[in-house]
């Protein structure tokens, strides 16, 4: 998902929604291209504030992990996100 452009609050929301719908697909991956936000001043608020979202209800239990994608020298603007396994033949699963 792309959140170019996104106020934080915007972007939180966009985010949520996407992992909510990844889960439920069943994809394992969610691939974020944050940016700086809007409005930012040329601080990374958005970068700053994904953890925290994904660390949030109801989603964030099912977040393995995340890191930085580093593609290119300095691009930083990305980040990867890991969810469990859900359904039939999880982990877990009864």
């Amino acid at each position: 998902i792309d959140l170019h452009g996104l106020t934080r609050a915007e972007a939180r929301t966009k985010v949520l929604r996407a992992l909510g719908q990844v889960r439920k697909q069943g994809r394992r991956w969610l691939h974020v291209i944050h940016g700086r936000g809007k409005g930012s001043g040329g601080d990374a608020v958005l970068k700053r504030s994904l953890p925290g979202w994904l660390a949030e209800p109801p989603h964030g239990a099912a977040v393995l992990g995340f890191v930085c994608s580093r593609r290119l020298p300095g691009a930083t603007g990305a980040t990867r996100i890991w969810l469990r396994r859900e359904g039939p033949g999880a982990p877990g699963a009864r």
